[in-house]
């Protein structure tokens, strides 16, 4: 019998306390808890860093964030205030602690995380390393396995990941990656999108991702759901949203909230499976808002809130498992990624 390989022990959800950090002293708790306040507050640049930061950390740091936005970095800046709180979440941050956190790397990549020459990158690693763009069947939805497919609505995200897989399509264009860009118009887009799933009853599974749909106003969001369930073929569909984790806030607005009510309640007389993926690599990133956005979705009567997260490289750290009755996730030792994966 193989013995397990890790110790989980359980710990309490915390909400980290945002008034540590200089930027967000005087923020309220109803500011924090406002997706539109968190979504003005994003971190864009590196003055914005410094406003939130201050002299916590050295100049060093910021020169290094500076560094890598200038070379290498693959995703330009964007941190919803909520994702910065999860850095460092139990101390007040220096520039180690920093340094060290699993979510800084994968979140605000600097230039002395990288490795030099043919080590910075997998050998097989690509501006579309999936192939994805390769796959459209019409603009944006992928097809690549007989019955599953992705379809890709908007090409932003709440808050941009250094590892994302989709670099060459989603954010802005950095120096190392000019980005490509949608054609159509979004509702001509999602029309095509609609009319070959209705001309391919072979699929049956629809991932509905971009992006991030929770950049997406939610009614045209409902809409394109809508059209799915109405779709004989399509038996399941999941919502793809790091912001389930980056900025709850979002998804607990009451619109969003009785939207996504309405949408679970079709899906459950069709007998479609609707659920939510997120994205969580670290479980310094369950916070007691996350809990209760992945509850409100699950209450709404989605039949699943699930995590979907990168493999983490770097010396062995046990890490705790963390749960609620909302949602449940597990995470490995945190570091420098070696690899992400996300299926259609």
């Amino acid at each position: 019998m193989l013995e397990q390989p890790y110790e989980y022990s359980a710990r309490p959800l915390v909400e980290p306390d945002w008034r540590r950090l200089p930027g967000f002293a005087d923020v309220t708790d109803e500011q924090w808890r406002s997706a539109q306040w968190q979504r003005v507050n994003c971190v864009k640049n590196l003055r914005q860093l410094r406003g939130v930061y201050g002299d916590l950390l050295d100049e060093s740091f910021y020169a290094d964030v500076e560094a890598d936005q200038a070379g290498r970095a693959t995703m330009s800046l964007l941190l919803p205030p909520q994702m910065l709180n999860t850095m460092v979440p139990s101390e007040v941050p220096s520039t180690a602690a920093m340094l060290a956190d699993p979510v800084r790397r994968y979140m605000l990549p600097v230039a002395s995380d990288r490795l030099a020459g043919a080590a910075a990158s997998h050998p097989y690693a690509a501006r579309d390393s999936l192939h994805e763009h390769e796959m459209w069947a019409v603009e944006g939805l992928t097809h690549r396995y007989p019955t599953k497919v992705l379809a890709e609505l908007l090409s932003t995200c709440p808050q941009y990941c250094g590892h994302c897989t989709r670099m060459d399509l989603v954010g802005n264009s950095t120096p190392a990656v000019p980005k490509l860009k949608f054609e159509l118009k979004p509702v001509d887009r999602q029309t095509a999108m609609l009319e070959y799933l209705r001309a391919t009853p072979g699929v049956r599974d629809v991932v509905v991702s971009g992006g991030d749909v929770a950049n997406l106003p939610f009614k045209n969001l409902e809409a394109f759901v809508a059209g799915l369930l109405e779709i004989e073929s399509v038996r399941d569909i999941r919502l793809a949203s790091k912001a389930l984790m980056g900025l709850p806030q979002h998804w607990l607005q009451d619109d969003v909230v009785e939207g996504m009510g309405r949408l679970a309640a079709t899906a459950r007389s069709r007998g479609v499976s609707l659920a939510v993926h997120t994205h969580v690599n670290a479980a310094q990133s369950v916070t007691p808002l996350v809990a209760e956005a992945a509850r409100a979705m699950l209450e709404a009567g989605v039949r699943d809130v699930r995590n979907q997260g990168v493999l983490l490289r770097g010396p062995t750290r046990r890490h705790p498992s963390c749960s609620t009755s909302a949602s449940r996730c597990r995470t490995g030792p945190p570091s420098r990624r070696t690899t992400s994966t996300c299926a259609t």
